[in-house]
């Protein structure tokens, strides 16, 4: 069977933009958003956190790991779901887990029940990023799939810093409990939203036919400004119960491995990155207000490096751009290592770094939700950020390990930019599929 997605793929769609994909494409943005800010709204209160219960550094990378282990799982058993269940009906119960997390978070009295919490939340999150991907790519036009599906994920860096210029306002007045209640709270308030605005995957409708499943598609065609369907194809044979086996069978098994492979080192340094750098820049001398302004920084640069990524993906390859910036992250990271005095130099260089190594790392977004069918999309890229996730549980929990054992800046920094030279050759090695 030829999928609705794939029929549109082959040339349906219109270089004119419909209100539904603009909309959906929207809320994929508006979701990274929402995702950005409850994963590192943890790392802005770690500071505060770490003062208020005294905790030391291999205690906060507990926390750190926590939560993304949830993220492990939550992508590797929670997202597959959403190929059964729809992607929609995914995005909004993990939404709704994670508000709920998150405000609980902000009235718990030990370690044990954060992390629990950051776990739940994680779950959640892990979930809904691969649903949010897999949607955005099949709402997006195939002559601008890679830029937008890039574009999508600049959502997270943006709501990193909405987060962080959050918590200098909310952590003086409320502390960091009010940090993790203010977020959670909105997440909450997105759950009707997305249940009246956001439709339903293309693909997900055509392939498993629930219900009335002829309308709705019709509806979103003709929305698409596409021709009615008399009728829906025979059902497809790759359940999602299948999936997973599909994404080691020969014609997938070699994209497949490179692409966890990618994750993996990718999230080991990004992740101990982002957790950490607050937590540095606080040992380092500088205020809790500079140091929230320090992981401001980094994700401002990934911001400008999504941006560029993604514009530059609608013209040259996308692998070999993404290639180009995990050769430069290694660099930023040494430099940043051994000269980041004075301080303007140092917001400098982490807004590099992060213009390099997570603007490269979006590109995988893309990389890995077009190495699949849309029967298996979200099962692909789910796996692969829960291969991933392997690494971002690691790289904070290594992070402290090495940190709390008095290791030097330049050391830390030395061992966690040699994951990223891994990646770039991985990446490079996938290649780009013949146009």
């Amino acid at each position: 069977m030829v999928s609705i997605t794939d029929q549109g793929a082959a040339g349906e769609v219109s270089s004119a933009y419909s209100w539904l994909q603009l909309r959906t494409l929207f809320f994929c943005f508006l979701l990274f958003i929402v995702d950005g800010a409850d994963v590192l709204v943890v790392s802005y209160a770690a500071p505060a956190l770490s003062q208020e219960w005294s905790l030391s550094q291999d205690t906060l990378g507990l926390i750190f790991s926590a939560g993304l282990a949830g993220m492990t799982l939550g992508a590797l058993v929670l997202a597959p779901l959403s190929d059964r269940f729809g992607r929609k009906t995914l995005i909004i119960v993990a939404l709704a887990i994670v508000g709920t997390s998150m405000i609980a978070s902000g009235f718990v009295q030990s370690i044990e029940a954060l992390m629990a919490l950051r776990f739940a939340a994680g779950l959640g999150i892990g979930s809904m990023l691969a649903s949010m991907t897999a949607l955005g790519a099949e709402f997006a036009p195939p002559r601008h799939r890679e830029f937008l599906v890039t574009f999508a994920t600049g959502g997270y860096p943006v709501g990193a810093i909405l987060s962080g210029l959050a918590a200098t306002a909310v952590i003086p007045i409320w502390g960091w409990r009010g940090l993790f209640i203010g977020a959670g709270t909105i997440s909450l308030l997105l759950v009707p939203l997305m249940l009246a605005l956001l439709p339903e995957s293309l693909g997900f409708l055509a392939e498993r036919q629930p219900r009335h499943a002829l309308d709705r598609i019709n509806r979103m065609r003709r929305a698409m400004r596409l021709p009615a369907l008399a009728a829906l194809s025979v059902r497809h044979g790759m359940t999602a119960g299948s999936a997973v086996g599909h994404l080691l069978a020969p014609g997938f098994r070699r994209a497949t491995l490179m692409i966890w492979g990618t994750f993996f080192f990718t999230f080991m340094t990004l992740y101990f990155l982002t957790s950490w750098i607050p937590k540095i820049a606080v040992d380092a001398g500088l205020p809790v207000r500079q140091a929230i302004y320090a992981g401001a920084a980094f994700n401002g640069g990934a911001l400008l490096g999504i941006l560029l990524l993604g514009w530059l993906s609608a013209r040259l390859s996308l692998t070999g751009l993404i290639t180009l910036f995990f050769t430069g992250g290694p660099i930023s990271m040494l430099v940043f290592a051994y000269v980041h005095e004075p301080l303007p130099l140092l917001f400098a260089e982490l807004l590099i770094m992060g213009f390099l190594i997570q603007g490269g790392f979006s590109g995988l977004y893309a990389v890995a939700a077009r190495a699949y069918p849309t029967a298996i999309r979200t099962t692909g890229v789910g796996w692969g950020l829960g291969a991933g996730r392997f690494g971002a549980v690691f790289g904070p929990l290594l992070g402290g390990i090495v940190l709390n054992a008095g290791a030097s800046l330049q050391t830390s920094f030395l061992i966690f930019a040699v994951p990223i030279i891994i990646a770039g050759i991985l990446v490079w090695r996938i290649g780009d599929p013949e146009k």
